[in-house]
Parts: C-alpha cells; sequence; structure tokens
C-alpha cells in the first residue's frame, strides 16, 4: 500500500513540475506578444494621425486621437504591471499633450508630438522585446 501511495505522489509531482515548465514559457510568450501588439497599435495610431494631419482633416485626427487615448488607458494598465517602466507611464501624459495640441489648432506640432510618441512606443517595444542577448 505504501509503494503505490508513493508512486501516486510522484506522478502527481512529476505532473505539477511539467505543468509548470510549460506554462512559465507560454505565459511569456503571451506577455511578449501583447507588449509588442500593443506598442505595434499605438504606432499605427500615430501614423494614421500624422496622415490626417498631412491631409488636413484635423476633425479625424482629433477623433483618432481620442480612440487612441481610450485604448491605451485600457493597456497601460497591464503594461505598467509587466514592465514598470517610465517610458510607458510617458506615453498618456503625451497623447494628452497631442490631444491639447490639436484642440489649439497646433496642426504642426501634434505632427511633431505624434512622431514623438510613435517613437516613445517603437523605443519601448525594443527595450521591453525578448532578446537571447540580454540572457546569454
Amino acid at each position: 500500500m505504501t509503494g503505490s501511495k508513493t508512486n501516486r505522489i510522484f506522478w502527481v509531482k512529476l505532473a505539477l513540475v511539467l505543468l509548470l515548465a510549460l506554462a512559465i514559457p507560454a505565459l511569456g510568450i503571451v506577455e511578449q506578444v501583447y507588449m509588442k501588439d500593443s506598442f505595434d497599435e499605438l504606432c499605427g495610431d500615430c501614423r494614421e494621425i500624422i496622415a490626417l494631419l498631412s491631409e488636413g482633416d484635423d476633425a479625424g485626427a482629433y477623433r483618432k486621437t481620442l480612440d487612441m487615448k481610450a485604448r491605451w488607458e485600457k493597456t497601460r494598465d497591464m503594461l505598467e504591471f509587466m514592465y514598470p517602466n517610465a517610458d510607458i507611464k510617458e506615453v498618456a501624459p503625451q497623447i494628452g499633450e497631442l490631444q491639447g495640441d490639436l484642440e489649439a489648432d497646433l496642426a504642426d506640432d501634434a505632427i511633431a508630438r505624434a512622431r514623438m510618441i510613435e517613437s516613445l512606443a517603437e523605443n519601448s517595444k525594443n527595450l521591453l522585446a525578448f532578446k537571447w542577448k540580454n540572457i546569454l
């Protein structure tokens, strides 16, 4: 009886170890995909805003900025939880500045601000991305 109980405990422990061995890399992959997609989406929004402003569609750029701001507010908390990083905290105030530039009809300043947000997002993505050279 003791042997079968010990055998059962061994298999349970082995199953838990294998489950953890698979769960940890899976969570890391999900986290990296979420981070990359979040910053890619932010960069895409900035490019669209720049395009709209270049075409003279200030109202469209303003609507897109409000959409970007709402989306970022949902995404920001999770990113700040996963990556306590000053660059991530800087994005929200910069989006607010972009909104202010558009409200003040400062299209050139808004284009510059959108490019700065795009650059901040690209740099953050590259900084936070998994790289073997950072591990080895």
